[in-house]
């Protein structure tokens, strides 16, 4: 019976376990974290006429500029500025219903899963990036 030689697992652990992390991490830095299968969100679009966009899910990828708003049980308004990649210039706000323990503070920047609903934008899910 042929025995395997330590080296192999010493240096095959490893190496599966760096493939199994870049399969994973790799997919969320490329572009769109969770919601790389959402649109991207464009804010000219949406104050060019909000009303087309009504009911529709979006990816808006941003940075914090300001908590415009604060209502104990219900959540909280955040002005937002787009990066780079959103389309569009300028800030905008955004809904944020309360759930569980979010601290937001000026200068994170997030991806947000938004639904255009009457003329504010909601933020379902968050991810931090």
């Amino acid at each position: 019976m042929s025995k395997v030689p330590p080296i192999f697992y010493a240096l095959g652990i490893p190496v599966v376990v760096i493939v199994i992390l870049l399969a994973v991490v790799l997919p969320r830095l490329a572009g769109g974290g969770k919601f790389a299968d959402l649109s991207a969100f464009s804010v000219d679009g949406y104050r060019k006429d909000w009303a087309t966009m009504q009911g529709n899910v979006y990816r808006l990828d941003c940075q914090i500029e300001q908590q415009l708003s604060f209502v104990e049980g219900r959540g909280r308004i955040l002005a937002v500025k787009p990066t780079e990649t959103a389309r569009g210039a300028g800030r905008i706000s955004v809904f944020i219903p309360l759930n569980g323990g979010n601290n937001f503070e000026v200068g994170q920047r997030y991806k947000f899963k938004v639904r255009v609903s009457r003329d504010l934008l909601v933020v379902e899910e968050l991810e931090k990036f």
